[in-house]
Parts: C-alpha cells; sequence; structure tokens
C-alpha cells in the first residue's frame, strides 16, 4: 500500500482484501447449495426422467467444501499464516473432500444397483455388497496415504510394508482367493444362474440354489445339497440345461428283431410319442418325433427317438411314461424286442489211437 494513505484508507483497503474473497465464496456457496439442485431437478422434470442427474447432486456437498477451501486460500494468506502450512492444510482439504465425494457417489450407484437386484432376486447383489466393501476400503487407503505424503510423511517404507503383508496374505489365503475371483467370473459372465438345471464333467447335476463368495451349492435330485468350490466350477466342463433356452431334445433308445418291418416300427414310435407328449405337461407340443435307425445290433435293429420338453425337470418323466407306452402297444401290433442271443458251438475232439 502506499505510505502516504491515511490510516482509516489502510484499514478499509485490508478489509476489502480479505471480506472479498470471503464474499464471493459465501454467494457461490449458496448458489451451489440452493440454486443447483433445484435447476437439476428442473432438467430431470422437463426430460420426464430420462435424464438421471441424482448423482450430480450428491456432488453439492463435497463442491461447496472445495469452494470453500480456494476462496478462503487468499483470505488466511493476508493474515499472515505461514504459506507452508497453509498449503498442507489446502491440499489435505482437498483430498479428503475429493475422496468424499468420489465414494458418496460411488456408493449410491452400487446401492442402487444392489437394490435393482434384490428385486428381482438375483444373486449378483452378494458380489456387490462385497465390492463396494473392497472399493470402500482402497479408496480410503489411497487416499489415506496421499494424505499422509503431503503432511510430509515418507510413505515408501509403508507401501513396502504393506507390499510384503499383501503378498504374505495372499500365499496363505490363495485357495479363498481363487474361489472369490472365481465367484466373481461367474457373476460377471453368468454360464450359470440360480434356478439352472446343470451336469458337471465330472458327473455331478442338479439344480442352482445359490452362488457364493466361495461355493456354488446345487441340488440334485436326491434333494440334498452338493457343496462345490467356485474355482472347480469355472474350471469344469458345465452342461447347462436351462441356455440358451430351456426347452431341450430327449432321446429314447430301443431295438427290435430282425423280422420286425421297419416302416410298422417307425409309424407306431411316432404315434406313440406323439400321444404321450400330448398328456404330459411340460412337453413341446410344436416339436414332431422323429426316429432314426442307426446300427444293426448283436439282437436287433436299434433306432432311437426324439422327443422335446421345454422343460428340463420334466426330462426323466417324459423317458419313464414313452417307455412304458411303447412297449405296450409293441406287444399289441407283435413287434418283438429280442434278448440278446449267444450261440455255443460245441466241437468233439477226434480220439487219439491206443498206443500198444
Amino acid at each position: 500500500m502506499p505510505s502516504n494513505m491515511p490510516e482509516w484508507m489502510s484499514s478499509v483497503v485490508r478489509w476489502a482484501v480479505l471480506g472479498i474473497p470471503l464474499g464471493v465464496t459465501v454467494v457461490v456457496i449458496v448458489v451451489i447449495r440452493l440454486v443447483v439442485p433445484r435447476a437439476l431437478r428442473r432438467i430431470e422434470e422437463r426430460t420426464e426422467g430420462r435424464i438421471d442427474l441424482a448423482y450430480w447432486r450428491l456432488l453439492v456437498g463435497p463442491l461447496c467444501w472445495i469452494v470453500a477451501i480456494v476462496g478462503l486460500y487468499p483470505t488466511v494468506v493476508q493474515l499472515g499464516l505461514p504459506l507452508t502450512y497453509v498449503s498442507i492444510a489446502l491440499a489435505v482439504t482437498l483430498t479428503a473432500a475429493v475422496v468424499y465425494g468420489l465414494l458418496r457417489v460411488f456408493n449410491a450407484a452400487s446401492e442402487k444397483y444392489r437394490r435393482r437386484l434384490l428385486a428381482t432376486r438375483d444373486q449378483r447383489a452378494i458380489y456387490v455388497g462385497m465390492v463396494k466393501k473392497i472399493v470402500n476400503i482402497t479408496v480410503l487407503a489411497v487416499g489415506t496415504i496421499i494424505i499422509l505424503g503431503q503432511l510430509g510423511y515418507e510413505i515408501t517404507p509403508l507401501l513396502a510394508s504393506l507390499g510384503v503383508a499383501g503378498i504374505a496374505v495372499g500365499l496363505a489365503l490363495q485357495d479363498t482367493l481363487g474361489n472369490l475371483f472365481a465367484g466373481f467370473y461367474l457373476m460377471l459372465d453368468q454360464p450359470i444362474r440360480p434356478g439352472d438345471y446343470i451336469q458337471l464333467d465330472s458327473g455331478e447335476e442338479g439344480f442352482v440354489q445359490d452362488i457364493g463368495w466361495r461355493n456354488t451349492r446345487i441340488r440334485p435330485w436326491d434333494n440334498n445339497l452338493t457343496i462345490i468350490p467356485n474355482a472347480k466350477l469355472a474350471e469344469s466342463v458345465v452342461t447347462n440345461w436351462h441356455l440358451p433356452v430351456p426347452e431341450m431334445s430327449v432321446y429314447v433308445h430301443c431295438g427290435v428283431g430282425y423280422n420286425s418291418d421297419l416302416e410298422q416300427v417307425e409309424r407306431v414310435a411316432i404315434e406313440v410319442a406323439q400321444q404321450v407328449m400330448a398328456r404330459v405337461e411340460g412337453s413341446s407340443q410344436a416339436w414332431m418325433p422323429l426316429v432314426r435307425f442307426r446300427e444293426f445290433g448283436d439282437s436287433n435293429i436299434n433306432f432311437w427317438v426324439a422327443l422335446r420338453v421345454t422343460d428340463p425337470t420334466i426330462k426323466y418323466q417324459l423317458q419313464h411314461e414313452y417307455i412304458k407306452a411303447l412297449f405296450r402297444r409293441f406287444n399289441e401290433e407283435g413287434i418283438e424286442i429280442s434278448f440278446p442271443m449267444h450261440t455255443v458251438i460245441m466241437r468233439s475232439e477226434p480220439s487219439q489211437p491206443a498206443s500198444v
């Protein structure tokens, strides 16, 4: 300030330098706090909900803190406080505000998605909650490390210690982490879903009850639970009878004697299949049964019949009813299903001349 300026004018200028940034900061905060949320709501109303700005409204609080910090900086400097401490406090507060804003938006979005999954009883809701916790811990840890670095602490040894501890924990929990990440794969790729009927290449089969963090539970026909680790399930060859659609073919194998009329056999097999499929609920009424002769067997000419169901759980019932009906109809038509027969030829050895 000029040396010839009156003392009262110097005080006015000094207070103006201190007060103007404060006033501007207050005005900006009031605008952000009151005007911006209303403007966002009006935009949503005009677009009839096509634009969801709820997450932007969550940033109003952290944004007010950032504006307050930036606005107070010139005033604090004018008060003669050490610039180093002011800069450190500003950096720490800004970092905390950014971390808080990111977590607030992420938690709101993940919670909204989790509720949507829960409404449809989707098992992925479990993993959304777990991912939410992991992301929160990770972001808080990174933010804490950044703040410690801003405060002047040496973070290199801390990072090294965390790395060694992470390796030790990873080795100790290798199987658990393998199942955990396999569960993530099952959740994202969705080769199986709760309610699907699946069969593994190792022989296990049943309905998927739920997919947990470590294990997947399936319920076979005996109504017990089979617990399969997620890692093993992810590495197995899985047949999902509900994908891409629940409708599937059902094959019944049979054979008739060599003296049978194959045209008659085909006609009877198709008629019986149509009758059985018409009365068994869950059969595909639009499907035309197929008969295909496949080989000359030891005692029979073997063939298979292709039926179809719209619900995989009806497969065994349809096979059961069809075999009974086909056997009864074959007996009525005089069509023979031959027993395996073996012809044994006995050869007598020539008698040896008696020795003298």
